[in-house]
Protein backbone atom coordinates (compact mmCIF):
# COMPACT_ATOMS: atom_id res chain seq x y z
CA UNK A 1 0.00 0.00 0.00
CA UNK A 2 1.04 3.55 -0.40
CA UNK A 3 2.41 4.75 2.88
CA UNK A 4 -0.45 3.97 5.14
CA UNK A 5 0.91 2.85 8.47
CA UNK A 6 -2.12 3.51 10.67
CA UNK A 7 -3.96 0.46 9.40
CA UNK A 8 -5.17 -0.68 12.83
CA UNK A 9 -7.34 2.42 13.26
CA UNK A 10 -7.43 4.06 9.85
CA UNK A 11 -10.81 4.22 8.20
CA UNK A 12 -11.41 2.09 5.14
CA UNK A 13 -11.75 4.02 1.94
CA UNK A 14 -11.62 2.77 -1.58
CA UNK A 15 -10.59 4.83 -4.52
CA UNK A 16 -12.60 7.99 -5.11
CA UNK A 17 -12.69 10.42 -7.98
CA UNK A 18 -14.15 13.70 -6.83
CA UNK A 19 -14.62 15.03 -10.31
CA UNK A 20 -16.27 14.63 -13.67
CA UNK A 21 -13.04 14.00 -15.55
CA UNK A 22 -9.58 12.58 -15.11
CA UNK A 23 -7.98 15.81 -13.92
CA UNK A 24 -10.21 16.01 -10.86
CA UNK A 25 -11.68 19.34 -12.01
CA UNK A 26 -15.03 19.46 -13.87
CA UNK A 27 -14.91 21.56 -16.98
CA UNK A 28 -17.57 24.07 -15.84
CA UNK A 29 -15.92 24.79 -12.49
CA UNK A 30 -14.18 28.15 -12.09
CA UNK A 31 -10.78 27.67 -10.52
CA UNK A 32 -9.37 29.93 -7.86
CA UNK A 33 -5.78 31.16 -8.09
CA UNK A 34 -3.65 30.53 -5.04
CA UNK A 35 -5.62 30.32 -1.83
CA UNK A 36 -5.54 27.86 1.04
CA UNK A 37 -7.05 24.39 1.16
CA UNK A 38 -8.26 23.57 4.68
CA UNK A 39 -8.62 19.89 5.51
CA UNK A 40 -9.85 18.25 8.71
CA UNK A 41 -7.92 15.41 10.36
CA UNK A 42 -9.31 13.02 12.94
CA UNK A 43 -5.95 12.65 14.71
CA UNK A 44 -3.14 15.00 15.60
CA UNK A 45 0.26 14.36 14.04
CA UNK A 46 2.91 14.16 16.79
CA UNK A 47 5.73 14.04 14.25
CA UNK A 48 5.85 14.60 10.50
CA UNK A 49 8.78 12.25 9.94
CA UNK A 50 7.21 9.33 8.01
CA UNK A 51 9.80 6.79 9.16
CA UNK A 52 9.32 7.54 12.83
CA UNK A 53 5.58 8.11 13.28
CA UNK A 54 2.60 6.06 12.07
CA UNK A 55 0.24 9.00 11.63
CA UNK A 56 2.85 11.01 9.73
CA UNK A 57 3.23 8.18 7.25
CA UNK A 58 -0.47 8.42 6.37
CA UNK A 59 -0.05 12.02 5.22
CA UNK A 60 3.46 11.69 3.82
CA UNK A 61 2.38 12.21 0.18
CA UNK A 62 2.02 15.91 0.93
CA UNK A 63 5.71 16.24 1.72
CA UNK A 64 7.45 13.13 0.39
CA UNK A 65 7.45 11.51 -3.03
CA UNK A 66 7.98 7.87 -3.97
CA UNK A 67 9.62 6.12 -6.90
CA UNK A 68 6.24 5.34 -8.47
CA UNK A 69 2.57 5.98 -7.75
CA UNK A 70 -0.59 3.88 -8.10
CA UNK A 71 -3.74 5.33 -9.65
CA UNK A 72 -7.36 4.72 -8.71
CA UNK A 73 -7.44 2.07 -11.43
CA UNK A 74 -4.51 0.25 -9.76
CA UNK A 75 -2.20 1.32 -12.58
CA UNK A 76 1.43 2.06 -11.72
CA UNK A 77 2.55 5.48 -12.98
CA UNK A 78 5.71 7.53 -12.68
CA UNK A 79 6.98 9.37 -9.65
CA UNK A 80 10.62 10.01 -8.88
CA UNK A 81 11.32 7.23 -11.38
CA UNK A 82 10.62 7.69 -15.08
CA UNK A 83 10.75 3.97 -15.86
CA UNK A 84 11.05 0.66 -14.03
CA UNK A 85 11.04 -3.12 -14.40
CA UNK A 86 10.70 -5.96 -11.92
CA UNK A 87 10.55 -9.67 -11.18
CA UNK A 88 9.59 -11.29 -7.86
CA UNK A 89 13.18 -10.96 -6.60
CA UNK A 90 14.43 -7.64 -7.95
CA UNK A 91 13.39 -4.31 -9.42
CA UNK A 92 15.21 -1.52 -11.21
CA UNK A 93 14.10 2.12 -11.26
CA UNK A 94 15.55 4.87 -13.46
CA UNK A 95 15.22 8.27 -11.80
CA UNK A 96 14.24 11.53 -13.42
CA UNK A 97 17.09 14.02 -13.64
CA UNK A 98 15.22 17.13 -12.47
CA UNK A 99 14.10 16.20 -8.94
CA UNK A 100 15.21 18.38 -6.04
CA UNK A 101 14.75 18.19 -2.30
CA UNK A 102 12.87 20.95 -0.50
CA UNK A 103 16.20 22.61 0.39
CA UNK A 104 17.07 22.85 -3.31
CA UNK A 105 19.67 20.07 -3.47
CA UNK A 106 19.35 17.59 -6.36
CA UNK A 107 18.11 14.12 -5.43
CA UNK A 108 20.64 11.42 -6.34
CA UNK A 109 19.96 7.71 -6.83
CA UNK A 110 22.30 7.09 -3.89
CA UNK A 111 19.99 9.20 -1.71
CA UNK A 112 17.01 7.08 -2.70
CA UNK A 113 18.83 3.81 -2.07
CA UNK A 114 19.98 5.06 1.32
CA UNK A 115 16.43 6.09 2.25
CA UNK A 116 15.03 2.68 1.28
CA UNK A 117 17.68 0.81 3.25
CA UNK A 118 17.21 3.12 6.22
CA UNK A 119 13.55 2.14 6.52
CA UNK A 120 14.46 -1.38 7.63
CA UNK A 121 16.08 -0.10 10.84
CA UNK A 122 13.61 -0.55 13.75
CA UNK A 123 15.58 1.83 15.98
CA UNK A 124 16.09 4.73 13.58
CA UNK A 125 12.89 4.21 11.59
CA UNK A 126 10.42 2.39 13.89
CA UNK A 127 7.21 3.20 11.98
CA UNK A 128 8.72 2.36 8.60
CA UNK A 129 10.35 -0.84 9.85
CA UNK A 130 7.07 -1.99 11.38
CA UNK A 131 5.30 -1.43 8.05
CA UNK A 132 7.91 -3.57 6.32
CA UNK A 133 8.08 -6.23 9.02
CA UNK A 134 6.68 -9.03 6.88
CA UNK A 135 8.37 -7.96 3.64
CA UNK A 136 11.44 -10.09 2.86
CA UNK A 137 14.76 -8.45 3.62
CA UNK A 138 15.97 -6.31 0.76
CA UNK A 139 18.96 -4.23 -0.26
CA UNK A 140 18.84 -1.14 -2.43
CA UNK A 141 21.88 -0.12 -4.48
CA UNK A 142 22.42 2.93 -6.69
CA UNK A 143 24.33 3.83 -9.80
CA UNK A 144 24.55 7.62 -10.02
CA UNK A 145 25.99 7.41 -13.53
CA UNK A 146 23.00 5.57 -15.01
CA UNK A 147 20.64 7.16 -12.43
CA UNK A 148 19.30 3.75 -11.45
CA UNK A 149 18.24 2.25 -8.14
CA UNK A 150 18.16 -1.54 -7.92
CA UNK A 151 16.30 -3.44 -5.19
CA UNK A 152 17.19 -7.07 -4.56
CA UNK A 153 15.03 -9.24 -2.30
CA UNK A 154 16.27 -12.01 -0.02
CA UNK A 155 13.12 -13.98 -0.90
CA UNK A 156 10.42 -13.66 -3.59
CA UNK A 157 7.78 -10.98 -3.14
CA UNK A 158 4.79 -10.24 -5.37
CA UNK A 159 4.63 -6.47 -5.16
CA UNK A 160 8.14 -4.99 -5.14
CA UNK A 161 7.10 -2.08 -7.36
CA UNK A 162 3.68 -1.54 -5.79
CA UNK A 163 5.00 -1.56 -2.21
CA UNK A 164 8.70 -0.68 -2.07
CA UNK A 165 8.28 1.57 -5.09
CA UNK A 166 5.66 3.59 -3.21
CA UNK A 167 7.60 4.05 0.02
CA UNK A 168 8.15 7.73 0.94
CA UNK A 169 11.69 8.92 0.19
CA UNK A 170 13.22 11.18 2.82
CA UNK A 171 16.05 13.43 1.65
CA UNK A 172 19.58 13.13 3.15
CA UNK A 173 19.14 15.83 5.79
CA UNK A 174 16.08 14.05 7.16
CA UNK A 175 17.99 10.76 7.30
CA UNK A 176 21.05 12.28 8.99
CA UNK A 177 19.11 14.24 11.62
CA UNK A 178 15.56 12.84 11.88
CA UNK A 179 14.77 14.57 15.18
CA UNK A 180 15.13 17.95 13.48
CA UNK A 181 12.51 17.02 10.91
CA UNK A 182 9.72 15.86 13.17
CA UNK A 183 8.30 19.40 13.07
CA UNK A 184 9.70 20.21 9.62
CA UNK A 185 10.07 18.37 6.32
CA UNK A 186 12.94 17.10 4.18
CA UNK A 187 11.36 15.67 1.07
CA UNK A 188 10.82 16.16 -2.64
CA UNK A 189 7.03 16.41 -2.34
CA UNK A 190 4.70 19.14 -3.64
CA UNK A 191 4.46 20.89 -0.27
CA UNK A 192 6.79 21.90 2.54
CA UNK A 193 5.80 21.98 6.22
CA UNK A 194 6.04 25.67 7.15
CA UNK A 195 4.30 25.80 10.53
CA UNK A 196 3.79 23.16 13.21
CA UNK A 197 1.52 23.69 16.20
CA UNK A 198 1.20 21.03 18.86
CA UNK A 199 -2.25 19.49 18.42
CA UNK A 200 -2.68 21.36 15.13
CA UNK A 201 -3.23 23.19 12.94
CA UNK A 202 -0.35 22.42 10.58
CA UNK A 203 0.47 24.68 7.64
CA UNK A 204 2.11 23.54 4.40
CA UNK A 205 3.33 25.78 1.56
CA UNK A 206 3.37 24.74 -2.10
CA UNK A 207 6.71 24.22 -3.86
CA UNK A 208 7.27 26.25 -7.01
CA UNK A 209 8.85 24.40 -9.90
CA UNK A 210 7.50 21.02 -8.81
CA UNK A 211 6.81 18.86 -11.88
CA UNK A 212 7.58 15.24 -10.97
CA UNK A 213 4.36 14.21 -9.26
CA UNK A 214 2.24 11.17 -10.19
CA UNK A 215 2.40 10.75 -13.97
CA UNK A 216 4.13 14.13 -14.27
CA UNK A 217 1.76 16.19 -12.09
CA UNK A 218 2.87 19.80 -11.50
CA UNK A 219 2.10 22.56 -9.00
CA UNK A 220 1.93 25.39 -11.55
CA UNK A 221 -1.46 24.28 -12.87
CA UNK A 222 -4.62 26.40 -12.38
CA UNK A 223 -6.41 25.92 -9.09
CA UNK A 224 -3.49 24.40 -7.17
CA UNK A 225 -3.61 25.82 -3.63
CA UNK A 226 -0.70 27.93 -2.46
CA UNK A 227 -1.06 26.46 1.01
CA UNK A 228 -2.72 23.60 2.88
CA UNK A 229 -3.85 23.83 6.49
CA UNK A 230 -4.59 20.63 8.37
CA UNK A 231 -6.70 21.07 11.49
CA UNK A 232 -7.50 18.38 14.05
CA UNK A 233 -11.23 17.86 14.64
CA UNK A 234 -12.00 14.41 16.10
CA UNK A 235 -15.78 14.81 15.80
CA UNK A 236 -17.33 14.48 12.30
CA UNK A 237 -20.34 16.47 13.52
CA UNK A 238 -18.09 19.37 14.50
CA UNK A 239 -16.26 19.11 11.19
CA UNK A 240 -19.60 19.29 9.35
CA UNK A 241 -20.53 22.47 11.21
CA UNK A 242 -17.17 24.00 10.30
CA UNK A 243 -17.68 23.07 6.66
CA UNK A 244 -21.12 24.69 6.61
CA UNK A 245 -19.65 27.82 8.21
CA UNK A 246 -16.93 27.94 5.56
CA UNK A 247 -14.11 27.40 8.05
CA UNK A 248 -12.83 24.20 6.37
CA UNK A 249 -12.94 22.82 2.83
CA UNK A 250 -13.05 19.05 3.27
CA UNK A 251 -13.51 16.29 5.79
CA UNK A 252 -14.03 12.55 5.73
CA UNK A 253 -16.23 10.31 7.84
CA UNK A 254 -16.76 6.55 7.76
CA UNK A 255 -19.95 7.14 9.73
CA UNK A 256 -22.32 9.31 7.64
CA UNK A 257 -25.14 8.94 10.16
CA UNK A 258 -23.01 10.85 12.68
CA UNK A 259 -23.36 14.16 10.82
CA UNK A 260 -26.33 16.18 9.64
CA UNK A 261 -26.77 17.10 5.99
CA UNK A 262 -24.11 19.77 5.34
CA UNK A 263 -26.27 21.79 2.96
CA UNK A 264 -26.82 22.45 -0.77
CA UNK A 265 -23.41 24.05 -1.39
CA UNK A 266 -21.52 21.03 -0.12
CA UNK A 267 -20.56 18.13 -2.36
CA UNK A 268 -21.28 14.75 -0.81
CA UNK A 269 -19.61 11.68 -2.30
CA UNK A 270 -20.44 8.18 -1.19
CA UNK A 271 -17.47 5.83 -1.20
CA UNK A 272 -17.73 2.02 -1.05
CA UNK A 273 -16.07 0.84 2.13
CA UNK A 274 -15.83 -2.00 4.63
CA UNK A 275 -16.88 -1.26 8.18
CA UNK A 276 -16.68 -3.24 11.38
CA UNK A 277 -13.38 -5.01 10.88
CA UNK A 278 -13.01 -7.26 13.91
CA UNK A 279 -10.01 -9.15 15.17
CA UNK A 280 -10.03 -11.71 17.99
CA UNK A 281 -7.35 -11.67 20.67
CA UNK A 282 -5.60 -15.04 20.65
CA UNK A 283 -2.94 -14.30 23.25
CA UNK A 284 -2.44 -17.00 25.88
CA UNK A 285 -5.07 -16.89 28.62
CA UNK A 286 -7.77 -15.19 26.54
CA UNK A 287 -10.97 -17.16 25.93
CA UNK A 288 -10.77 -16.31 22.21
CA UNK A 289 -7.44 -18.10 21.88
CA UNK A 290 -9.59 -21.23 21.43
CA UNK A 291 -10.74 -21.64 17.79
CA UNK A 292 -13.93 -23.37 18.97
CA UNK A 293 -14.86 -20.27 20.96
CA UNK A 294 -14.18 -17.96 18.03
CA UNK A 295 -16.23 -20.13 15.67
CA UNK A 296 -19.06 -20.28 18.19
CA UNK A 297 -19.13 -16.51 18.55
CA UNK A 298 -19.36 -16.04 14.81
CA UNK A 299 -22.00 -18.75 14.42
CA UNK A 300 -24.14 -16.84 16.92
CA UNK A 301 -24.25 -13.74 14.72
CA UNK A 302 -26.69 -13.30 11.85
CA UNK A 303 -24.56 -11.60 9.14
CA UNK A 304 -27.51 -9.78 7.60
CA UNK A 305 -28.74 -8.42 10.90
CA UNK A 306 -25.24 -7.38 11.94
CA UNK A 307 -24.73 -5.56 8.65
CA UNK A 308 -28.06 -3.77 9.04
CA UNK A 309 -27.07 -2.56 12.51
CA UNK A 310 -23.62 -1.47 11.36
CA UNK A 311 -24.93 0.53 8.41
CA UNK A 312 -28.33 1.73 9.53
CA UNK A 313 -29.93 -0.71 7.13
CA UNK A 314 -28.02 0.72 4.16
CA UNK A 315 -25.31 -1.91 3.69
CA UNK A 316 -24.86 -5.64 3.22
CA UNK A 317 -22.65 -8.30 4.80
CA UNK A 318 -18.98 -7.85 3.99
CA UNK A 319 -17.55 -10.07 1.29
CA UNK A 320 -13.92 -9.14 1.76
CA UNK A 321 -11.55 -8.09 4.51
CA UNK A 322 -9.77 -5.62 2.24
CA UNK A 323 -11.34 -2.56 0.61
CA UNK A 324 -13.63 -3.61 -2.28
CA UNK A 325 -11.45 -1.82 -4.84
CA UNK A 326 -8.10 -2.94 -3.43
CA UNK A 327 -5.73 -4.79 -5.72
CA UNK A 328 -6.58 -8.54 -5.73
CA UNK A 329 -9.80 -7.97 -3.78
CA UNK A 330 -12.46 -10.70 -4.10
CA UNK A 331 -15.22 -12.43 -2.15
CA UNK A 332 -13.32 -14.35 0.51
CA UNK A 333 -15.92 -14.11 3.28
CA UNK A 334 -19.39 -15.21 2.14
CA UNK A 335 -18.73 -18.95 1.81
CA UNK A 336 -15.94 -19.21 4.37
CA UNK A 337 -17.30 -17.77 7.58
CA UNK A 338 -19.30 -20.03 9.94
CA UNK A 339 -23.00 -20.19 9.08
CA UNK A 340 -25.53 -18.59 11.40
CA UNK A 341 -26.60 -21.43 13.73
CA UNK A 342 -27.29 -20.75 17.42
CA UNK A 343 -27.58 -24.43 18.29
CA UNK A 344 -24.25 -25.19 16.64
CA UNK A 345 -22.69 -22.24 18.46
CA UNK A 346 -23.86 -23.59 21.81
CA UNK A 347 -22.50 -27.06 21.01
CA UNK A 348 -19.12 -25.60 20.13
CA UNK A 349 -18.89 -23.86 23.49
CA UNK A 350 -19.93 -27.07 25.22
CA UNK A 351 -17.14 -28.91 23.39
CA UNK A 352 -14.67 -26.24 24.44
CA UNK A 353 -15.61 -26.86 28.09
CA UNK A 354 -17.64 -23.72 28.62
CA UNK A 355 -20.85 -24.88 30.31
CA UNK A 356 -23.78 -22.77 31.57
CA UNK A 357 -23.37 -21.57 35.14
CA UNK A 358 -26.07 -21.04 37.74
CA UNK A 359 -26.71 -17.49 36.51
CA UNK A 360 -26.63 -18.44 32.85
CA UNK A 361 -23.07 -17.24 32.22
CA UNK A 362 -20.85 -20.04 30.97
CA UNK A 363 -17.90 -21.13 33.08
CA UNK A 364 -14.86 -23.32 32.66
CA UNK A 365 -12.51 -24.32 35.46
CA UNK A 366 -14.23 -21.79 37.71
CA UNK A 367 -13.69 -18.93 35.25
CA UNK A 368 -16.57 -17.01 33.70
CA UNK A 369 -16.74 -16.54 29.93
CA UNK A 370 -16.12 -12.82 29.89
CA UNK A 371 -15.67 -11.00 26.59
CA UNK A 372 -14.41 -7.44 26.33
CA UNK A 373 -15.24 -5.71 23.05
CA UNK A 374 -13.17 -2.59 22.40
CA UNK A 375 -14.34 -0.02 19.83
CA UNK A 376 -14.25 3.69 19.00
CA UNK A 377 -16.37 6.03 21.10
CA UNK A 378 -16.45 8.51 18.21
CA UNK A 379 -18.33 6.22 15.79
CA UNK A 380 -22.07 5.75 16.32
CA UNK A 381 -22.07 2.88 13.83
CA UNK A 382 -19.28 0.98 15.56
CA UNK A 383 -20.78 1.56 19.00
CA UNK A 384 -24.12 0.18 17.83
CA UNK A 385 -22.39 -2.79 16.22
CA UNK A 386 -20.40 -3.55 19.36
CA UNK A 387 -23.54 -3.44 21.50
CA UNK A 388 -25.31 -5.75 19.04
CA UNK A 389 -22.48 -8.30 19.15
CA UNK A 390 -22.35 -8.15 22.94
CA UNK A 391 -26.11 -8.65 23.17
CA UNK A 392 -26.07 -11.70 20.90
CA UNK A 393 -23.16 -13.24 22.79
CA UNK A 394 -24.92 -12.71 26.10
CA UNK A 395 -27.75 -14.87 24.74
CA UNK A 396 -25.12 -17.53 24.11
CA UNK A 397 -23.97 -17.39 27.72
CA UNK A 398 -21.08 -14.96 27.57
CA UNK A 399 -20.61 -12.02 29.90
CA UNK A 400 -19.93 -9.51 27.13
CA UNK A 401 -19.06 -5.88 27.82
CA UNK A 402 -18.30 -3.01 25.45
CA UNK A 403 -15.46 -0.58 26.12
CA UNK A 404 -15.85 2.60 24.06
CA UNK A 405 -12.54 4.44 23.89
CA UNK A 406 -10.80 7.19 21.98
CA UNK A 407 -8.77 6.32 18.91
CA UNK A 408 -5.50 6.73 20.78
CA UNK A 409 -6.79 4.62 23.67
CA UNK A 410 -7.82 1.97 21.12
CA UNK A 411 -4.22 1.84 19.93
CA UNK A 412 -2.94 1.57 23.50
CA UNK A 413 -5.37 -1.17 24.50
CA UNK A 414 -4.96 -3.33 21.41
CA UNK A 415 -1.26 -2.77 20.84
CA UNK A 416 0.00 -2.71 24.40
CA UNK A 417 -2.51 -3.93 26.97
CA UNK A 418 -3.89 -7.13 25.50
CA UNK A 419 -6.89 -6.89 27.85
CA UNK A 420 -9.59 -7.51 25.26
CA UNK A 421 -11.25 -10.30 23.33
CA UNK A 422 -12.48 -8.43 20.25
CA UNK A 423 -11.14 -5.25 18.68
CA UNK A 424 -13.84 -3.69 16.51
CA UNK A 425 -12.47 -0.97 14.26
CA UNK A 426 -13.24 0.55 10.91
CA UNK A 427 -10.78 -1.60 9.04
CA UNK A 428 -7.26 -2.47 8.03
CA UNK A 429 -6.52 0.09 5.36
CA UNK A 430 -4.56 -1.11 2.38
CA UNK A 431 -4.42 -1.44 -1.35
CA UNK A 432 -2.44 -4.71 -1.48
CA UNK A 433 -3.30 -8.07 0.09
CA UNK A 434 0.19 -8.22 1.55
CA UNK A 435 -0.65 -5.11 3.58
CA UNK A 436 -2.73 -7.25 5.93
CA UNK A 437 0.04 -9.77 6.62
CA UNK A 438 1.72 -7.83 9.47
CA UNK A 439 -1.58 -7.76 11.34
CA UNK A 440 -2.45 -11.44 11.00
CA UNK A 441 0.98 -13.07 11.24
CA UNK A 442 4.36 -12.50 12.76
CA UNK A 443 5.33 -11.03 16.16
CA UNK A 444 2.98 -9.22 18.51
CA UNK A 445 3.58 -5.59 19.57
CA UNK A 446 5.94 -3.99 20.27
CA UNK A 447 8.14 -6.19 18.07
CA UNK A 448 5.43 -6.47 15.40
CA UNK A 449 1.86 -5.51 14.53
CA UNK A 450 0.04 -8.78 15.13
CA UNK A 451 -2.01 -7.39 18.03
CA UNK A 452 -4.32 -10.41 18.14
CA UNK A 453 -1.41 -12.91 18.18
CA UNK A 454 -2.90 -14.71 15.17
CA UNK A 455 -1.02 -17.92 14.34
CA UNK A 456 -2.59 -19.47 11.25
CA UNK A 457 -0.24 -21.95 9.51
CA UNK A 458 -2.41 -22.16 6.38
CA UNK A 459 -2.43 -18.38 6.03
CA UNK A 460 1.35 -18.24 6.35
CA UNK A 461 1.76 -21.05 3.81
CA UNK A 462 -0.47 -19.34 1.26
CA UNK A 463 1.18 -15.97 1.82
CA UNK A 464 4.55 -17.57 1.07
CA UNK A 465 3.12 -19.22 -2.04
CA UNK A 466 1.51 -16.01 -3.28
CA UNK A 467 4.68 -14.03 -2.62
CA UNK A 468 6.55 -16.21 -5.11
CA UNK A 469 4.15 -15.09 -7.86
CA UNK A 470 4.33 -11.69 -9.49
CA UNK A 471 1.75 -8.96 -9.33
CA UNK A 472 -1.70 -9.82 -10.75
CA UNK A 473 -0.85 -13.51 -11.26
CA UNK A 474 -0.61 -13.87 -7.48
CA UNK A 475 -4.13 -12.58 -6.75
CA UNK A 476 -5.98 -15.93 -6.61
CA UNK A 477 -3.56 -17.28 -4.01
CA UNK A 478 -3.69 -14.08 -1.95
CA UNK A 479 -7.48 -14.48 -1.91
CA UNK A 480 -7.07 -18.06 -0.66
CA UNK A 481 -4.83 -16.74 2.12
CA UNK A 482 -7.47 -14.24 3.21
CA UNK A 483 -10.09 -16.99 3.11
CA UNK A 484 -7.91 -19.06 5.47
CA UNK A 485 -8.21 -16.33 8.09
CA UNK A 486 -11.98 -16.27 7.74
CA UNK A 487 -12.35 -20.08 7.88
CA UNK A 488 -10.39 -20.25 11.14
CA UNK A 489 -12.39 -17.36 12.61
CA UNK A 490 -9.25 -15.32 13.21
CA UNK A 491 -10.84 -12.15 11.89
CA UNK A 492 -14.08 -11.02 10.30
CA UNK A 493 -15.66 -7.94 8.76
CA UNK A 494 -19.24 -6.87 9.42
CA UNK A 495 -20.49 -4.94 6.43
CA UNK A 496 -19.96 -3.21 3.14
CA UNK A 497 -21.18 0.34 3.39
CA UNK A 498 -20.44 3.83 2.16
CA UNK A 499 -18.07 6.29 3.73
CA UNK A 500 -18.36 9.97 2.86
CA UNK A 501 -16.09 12.75 1.76
CA UNK A 502 -17.67 16.19 2.15
CA UNK A 503 -16.18 19.21 0.41
CA UNK A 504 -17.09 22.79 -0.32
CA UNK A 505 -15.06 24.91 -2.70
CA UNK A 506 -12.51 22.29 -3.71
CA UNK A 507 -12.05 19.32 -6.00
CA UNK A 508 -9.61 16.46 -5.50
CA UNK A 509 -8.97 12.75 -5.86
CA UNK A 510 -8.40 10.30 -3.05
CA UNK A 511 -5.70 7.65 -3.12
CA UNK A 512 -6.00 4.03 -2.06
CA UNK A 513 -4.71 4.79 1.43
CA UNK A 514 -7.71 7.10 2.20
CA UNK A 515 -5.70 10.32 1.88
CA UNK A 516 -6.27 13.08 -0.65
CA UNK A 517 -3.82 12.97 -3.56
CA UNK A 518 -2.14 16.35 -2.99
CA UNK A 519 -1.36 17.15 -6.63
CA UNK A 520 -5.03 16.65 -7.54
CA UNK A 521 -6.37 19.38 -5.25
CA UNK A 522 -8.01 22.31 -7.04
CA UNK A 523 -9.64 25.27 -5.33
CA UNK A 524 -12.81 26.65 -6.90
CA UNK A 525 -14.60 29.97 -6.68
Amino acid sequence: MKRAQLRIVAYFLTLLVLSACGTGVPGEVRLAEGGTFRQVLGLEIPSFHPYRDQVAAVYSTLLYDSLVNVTSENKVVSGLAAKWSATTTSAEFTLRDDVTCSDGTPLRPADVANALNHQRDPVLAPAAAAALATVPAFTANADDTTRTVTIRMAAPYSFIVRLLGTRPIVCPKGIADPASFEKASAGTGPYVLSQYTSGGPYRLEVRTGYRWGPDGARTDEPGVPAAIVLSVVPSPATAANQLIAGDVDAFYTPDPDSVRAPGPDVTRLEVPAVTGMASFNQRPGRATADPHVREALLAAIDPGQAAAVATGGKGRPARTLMPPAAFCSGDTVSTNRPGYDLAAAARLLDQAGWVPGTDGVRVRDGKRLRLKVVTFATSAQLRATAEFLAGEWKKLGAEAVVDEVTVMAFITVTQQGGEWELALGAGVTGSLPSDAAPFFSGPIPPQGRNAGAVDNPEYRRLVAQASAMQDEASCPVWQQAEAALVKRADVFAIAETTAIWFTGKARFRVAADTTIAPTSIRLTR
